[in-house]
């Protein structure tokens, strides 16, 4: 799924300004960085492409889809081929892996069926298929945030947002999260990623949109975190 942001603004009431004309074209099957410091602008650029926020000013199109002409009846399905992993992973603690994953599924009136074997698969995916009848707390950090990645594959989506998904991880756990990132680029998936984790970034070359104080300052291919 492509991206595009044409002069695009974002102002939260009563005057901060969090973007700043920005202009970006992110291409079906990239894998982008978004770094820059906190409050830079990184995830409100994230919550702009899953329509969490609208622009002020300017043009934010997915898929062809111009966002903030997008009906608010038609955002369910829009989201529904996004998958969207958040930094604080945001499990249901009373289910266990494999219900975390297909709760998703059943309320998007899923078959059952169909749950059941998409369940399968993302948990093996993720490597977690012997602890899918555990629950959050008994799951390690890094367990915890596979199966949010687990949850946000299900549904098979042709973009995955995902906001510091390694930032409360060791390095061994966040290069494990890392390769699942890239399993998922690999067969074609658009991967949007912010992240401060430089030594990432830099072993892993991909291509960096930087961000400063709302401006898009640095867009590069293969770059590394400081430019």
């Amino acid at each position: 799924m492509n991206i595009s942001f044409s002069e695009v603004t974002k102002i939260f009431e009563p005057d901060i300004t969090a973007l700043i004309d920005i202009d970006l074209n992110i291409e079906q099957g990239e894998f982008v960085y978004v770094v820059g410091q906190t409050g830079s602008g990184k995830s409100t650029l994230l919550k702009l492409i899953t329509r969490e926020l609208l622009p002020s000013m300017g043009v934010v199109a997915v898929g062809g889809y111009d966002l903030r002409r997008m009906r608010r009846a038609d955002v369910p399905y829009y989201r529904r081929d996004i998958g969207i992993v958040a930094q604080d992973f945001k499990l249901i603690p009373s289910l266990t892996v494999y219900e975390n994953i297909a709760f998703v599924m059943e309320a998007m009136s899923v078959p059952k069926r169909i749950v059941e074997d998409r369940a399968k698969n993302v948990i093996n995916q993720v490597g977690l298929w012997r602890r899918r009848m555990m629950k959050p707390a008994q799951l390690s950090g890094g367990e915890q945030q596979r199966v949010a990645i687990a949850r946000a594959l299900a549904n098979s989506p042709s973009l995955f947002i995902a906001d510091e998904p390694t930032g409360n991880l060791d390095f061994h756990t966040a290069m494990e999260v890392m390769k699942i990132l890239y399993a998922i680029n690999a067969a074609g998936v658009t991967v949007v990623m912010s992240t401060h984790n430089q030594y990432i970034v830099n072993s892993m070359k991909q291509r960096v949109v930087e961000l400063e104080s709302g401006h898009l300052i640095r867009d590069e291919i293969g770059g590394t975190y400081s430019g």
